[in-house]
């Protein structure tokens, strides 16, 4: 499956789009490693892959390496920034409530009373799949779910990059990014 994620970055007053790109995609290739911890994807496209096409089957061009007109810079679109950030969130909002809607509160109360350290039950497995959604959405785990990712402070909260460019908008940057898992 795919998933467009906006992954925030600060970068030096002096780089260009090119440069963010290249920082986002390295940073993202040594998350491949297979000693990082949070793995959740297997493949990905930095500049925007399936998402940056402007003819819906030309997706040889749409996965082209180094294209850049997606990226945001909050220093010439401070409001095409924000509203990226907030469409982002609503997003993940959404997803959360669609769990939450699933979760079966009952069932964990059973897990719990019956837990037994000796022995792993799977048959709870696909009906406590939303429970643990809405508990690692709660915690801000960067996920497939997070479509935003502040890259600089490692974190799906977008408080820093807010802050940050309340402070100088010329360092910030969103990149487009086309995550398989």
């Amino acid at each position: 499956m795919h998933v467009l994620q906006w992954i925030a970055i600060e970068a030096d007053e002096e780089d260009t789009k090119h440069d963010v790109l290249l920082s986002v995609q390295g940073n993202l290739e040594d998350m491949l490693n297979p000693d990082y911890q949070n793995g959740w994807f297997d493949w990905f496209v930095a500049g925007g892959g399936r998402w940056n096409v402007g003819n819906e089957d030309d997706f040889e061009e749409a996965y082209k390496e180094g294209k850049t007109n997606m990226i945001i810079h909050a220093g010439t679109d401070l409001d095409g920034f924000k509203e990226r950030i907030a469409t982002s969130l609503e997003a993940r909002k959404a997803e959360f409530d669609r769990y939450a809607s699933e979760a079966k509160p009952e069932l964990l109360e059973k897990v719990i009373a019956g837990y037994n350290p000796n022995q792993t039950d799977y048959s709870y497995f696909s009906d406590l799949y939303s429970i643990k959604k809405v508990i690692d959405m709660a915690f801000g785990e960067w996920d497939f779910n997070s479509y935003f990712f502040d890259l600089s402070n490692e974190t799906t909260n977008p408080e820093y990059v807010l802050k940050g460019i309340d402070k100088n908008p010329n360092v910030w940057y969103l990149v487009p990014v086309d995550f398989h898992f």
